[in-house]
């Protein structure tokens, strides 16, 4: 017997799809977390949110905004990336440039390939399914392969990343007109471990390590749109993967924020004029390093992923029930 609330159920489901992928759009280029730092030097009258620094999933860029007293003319707001990593290189920290090169390079193809993913869950049929995914996933791998290893391939990558790149650099358009999405993550990354800390032996061999990284990550990329673009059509696993990975995203990105995290606080280097024990900064909430406090907190861009993964959730849940009760993979 042919259940009356199917085709409104598998409505609702798509609706919902669709609500979680705009809110996946709207969280990549939103701020995903802030930091602040607070200290007696950087009184709270000029300095009103601290030393205040914005996550995105591909930049970390300024977050403090221009302070208009009498006491404090500005011209343009002060950058607080760089006055926090000037901050932070004196107890041996690395500049935040050093953390998470390659998740900031293939951030624009994954959040795309979860946003196809999402797509092929809601399209019924598996031939369907099939032919939509072999189309992005080709179209995904094909603009990844220019992107990373094309003269000139850093045009195609996310505009934020670019930009965070070289105007932490301070580079003038012809220096890095040439770069290839990997010569701009090597040079990037080169400048961020050498900007305090020359060591070129040292860095290089970090360089080539975070290299090899890139290659490895471009090469699982590769292989899953291979086993999405085989199995999403014939095999139920695959199929409930295109949904549980971007319900997944908030945990991986807690999780990998964490361990650069650890990175920075486990990797102080001997050259600083303090020398404190290797520590864990802080993830969530309040800490305290020397005279500064520390503040760690989720930016709406973690709330617009939190909904997304909530939206699909249920959505899954409808989806699951709907298959149990009918049977159709309409």
């Amino acid at each position: 017997m042919t259940d009356p609330q199917a085709p409104n159920r598998m409505l609702i489901v798509r609706v919902l799809a669709f609500a979680a992928l705009v809110m996946l759009a709207f969280a990549y280029v939103a701020p995903t977390w802030w930091v602040s730092l607070t200290a007696p030097q950087y009184p709270e009258a000029a300095f009103p949110q601290g030393i205040r620094i914005h996550f995105h999933m591909d930049g970390v860029f300024n977050g403090c905004k221009k302070v208009e007293i009498a006491e404090k003319q500005e011209d343009e707001a002060l950058n607080c990336k760089h006055e926090m990593d000037a901050i932070n290189h004196y107890v041996g920290m690395y500049p935040i440039a050093a953390g998470g090169p390659v998740e900031r390079l293939l951030s624009p193809f994954v959040f795309t390939l979860l946003g196809l993913m999402i797509v092929v869950f809601v399209v019924p049929g598996a031939r369907r399914r099939t032919i939509v995914m072999t189309v992005g996933g080709v179209a995904i791998a094909a603009w990844m392969s220019a992107s990373l290893f094309t003269e000139g391939g850093h045009k195609y990558l996310s505009p934020n990343y670019v930009y965070d790149v070289v105007s932490t650099m301070d580079l003038e358009p012809d220096e890095y007109e040439s770069w290839s999405g990997i010569e701009m993550m090597r040079q990037g990354y080169d400048e961020a471990l050498g900007r305090y800390f020359r060591e070129i032996e040292v860095n290089q061999r970090s360089v080539e390590i975070m290299t090899t990284a890139t290659y490895a990550a471009f090469g699982g990329l590769i292989v899953s749109l291979l086993v999405l673009m085989w199995g999403v059509g014939r095999n139920k696993i695959v199929y409930w993967l295109t949904v549980l990975m971007p319900i997944l995203l908030p945990v991986f990105f807690i999780v990998d924020y964490a361990a650069w995290l650890w990175w920075f606080g486990h990797s102080l280097h001997e050259m600083g004029a303090f020398t404190l024990k290797p520590f864990m900064p802080t993830v969530l909430g309040q800490g305290k390093v020397a005279q500064f406090f520390t503040y760690s907190y989720p930016h709406y861009g973690f709330g617009l992923l939190a909904a997304s993964s909530l939206a699909l959730a249920l959505a899954a849940l409808l989806r699951r029930k709907h298959l149990i009760e009918t049977g159709d993979d309409g």
